[in-house]
């Protein structure tokens, strides 16, 4: 699976993203993740160590998360 990652920024500080799950994201998340290979749509909220991050769907495939970013406008 190829790695793409897409964002768009949002209001209030925030940034939505449709990416693989980094090192710094899983750690800033406030449960495990049992398995994050893949694709997910998350939310983040501030900047630095203090940000917030909240997982809004998971998406298995290059060419879901390729759809999906089209749709949601995001580069």
């Amino acid at each position: 699976m190829a790695q793409f990652y897409f964002s768009v920024n949002l209001e209030e500080g925030r940034t939505l993203f449709l990416a693989p799950l980094s090192d710094r994201v899983l750690s800033s998340l406030p449960e495990e993740v049992p398995d994050p290979s893949g694709y997910f749509l998350f939310e983040r909220r501030g900047s630095g160590d203090a940000a917030e991050v909240e997982i809004i769907a998971r998406v298995s495939s290059d060419e879901a998360a390729l759809k999906l970013s089209g749709m949601m406008g995001m580069r």
